[in-house]
C-alpha cells in the first residue's frame, strides 16, 4: 500500500535563548508559526518486515541519517511492529535553514505511525527525536515554544498574511550556530543572554497583541541574528526592502539561515521580483492567507 503525507515547517516569529542549561542544551522562548505543506513524503508499506529504505528526491542531500530512519528507529525501541517500509521523501528545502523542513518529516511520519499501528505518541519520543517536533506534531498553527523546544502553547490566529521565506546560498548547521552565539555572548565566560524568560515571554506577548491589531512591528527579535550578521551583511538589503515595502515584520527563522517578511493579506500586492536582485538568495517561499 502506498501513503502520501504532506509534511510542515515552521517560522520561528521571534526566537530568545533565556540561558545554557547544565546538560549543554538551551532554554528559549520563541513564538512559533506554521509553515503548510512546505513539503512531502511517499510510505510504501511491504509484507517483508525486513525491508527498511528511506529515499531522498530531487537536488537535496542529505548527510548522515535522516530523521526519519531516526524516528523509525526510535518507535521501533519502544516497541511498536512497523512493517517493511520504503519511504520517499520529495526535499525542497536544504538543511540548515531554521525552517523545521526535517522535524516536520518527523511529526508528519509519526502522525501516520500513530494511525497505522493504532499507538500514542507519547512526549518522551516527540523529546527524543528532535525539539522542533512536538510543534509540528501537534496540528498547532502558532505556539509559544519555551524549554528546549519541548513545550509549548497554542495561541489564537493572527489576522490573514504573505509570508515571503528567503532561502540564501548558505546553510546554518544548529551546533555550529550554537557554538557560535555562546561565544558571541561570552556565555562560557560569565556573559549572558539579552533576555531571560521572564522579560523574553513580555516581549513576545507584546509582539503578539501587536500582530492582531494588524501593527508594523519592524525587526522581529532573534538572538542568533547579531552572530550571523557580521558573516553575513547580506541580510540587511532583506530587511531593507521590507521597511521601504511596508511589511508588517521581518526576522530570522531559527538559528538561520533564512529569513522572512510578514505583509498584510489585504494590503499592496507583495512584488517577488523585488528580491531577484539579490543574488544571494537561492530560493523564495510563498505563502498567501487571503481567507
Amino acid at each position: 500500500m502506498r501513503y502520501t503525507l504532506s509534511s510542515d515547517g515552521k517560522l520561528n516569529l521571534t526566537l530568545r535563548i533565556t540561558e545554557k542549561r547544565g546538560d549543554g542544551y538551551h532554554n528559549l522562548v520563541s513564538l512559533f508559526l506554521r509553515l503548510p505543506a512546505m513539503e512531502s513524503l511517499t510510505i510504501s508499506t511491504y509484507k517483508d518486515n525486513n525491508v527498511r529504505e528511506i529515499a531522498t528526491t530531487g537536488h537535496i542531500v542529505i548527510d548522515g541519517k535522516n530523521i526519519v530512519e531516526k524516528t523509525i528507529e526510535c518507535l521501533e525501541s519502544k516497541g511498536w511492529s512497523l512493517p517493511g517500509l520504503h519511504v520517499a521523501l520529495a526535499k525542497q528545502i536544504p538543511p540548515g535553514t531554521g525552517l523545521g523542513a526535517g522535524s516536520g518529516n518527523a511529526a508528519s511520519f509519526l502522525r501516520w505511525a500513530r494511525l497505522f499501528e493504532g499507538s500514542e505518541v507519547t512526549s518522551d519520543i516527540l523529546e527524543k527525536i528532535g525539539s522542533d517536533v512536538s510543534f509540528l506534531y501537534s496540528r498547532y498553527f502558532l505556539s509559544l515554544v519555551v524549554g528546549k523546544g519541548e513545550k509549548s502553547a497554542c495561541r489564537g490566529p493572527l489576522p490573514p498574511m504573505q509570508i515571503v521565506v528567503a532561502i540564501p546560498g548558505w546553510g546554518v548547521s544548529t551546533s555550529l550556530a550554537y557554538a557560535g552565539v555562546d561565544a558571541f555572548y561570552g556565555v562560557d565566560k560569565g556573559g549572558s543572554f539579552p533576555c531571560n524568560e521572564w522579560t523574553g515571554l513580555a516581549e513576545v506577548e507584546k509582539i503578539y497583541q501587536s500582530l492582531l491589531r494588524g501593527e508594523n512591528v519592524g525587526f522581529l527579535p532573534n538572538d542568533f541574528y547579531p552572530w550571523l550578521a557580521e558573516q553575513h551583511p547580506e541580510y540587511e538589503a532583506f530587511f531593507n526592502e521590507c521597511e521601504s515595502s511596508n511589511a508588517l515584520g521581518y526576522g530570522l527563522s531559527g538559528s538561520g539561515s533564512s529569513v522572512f517578511a510578514l505583509f498584510p493579506a489585504n494590503g499592496k500586492p507583495v512584488k517577488l521580483s523585488q528580491f531577484e536582485k539579490m543574488e544571494w538568495i537561492q530560493q523564495i517561499l510563498f505563502w498567501s492567507d487571503d481567507r
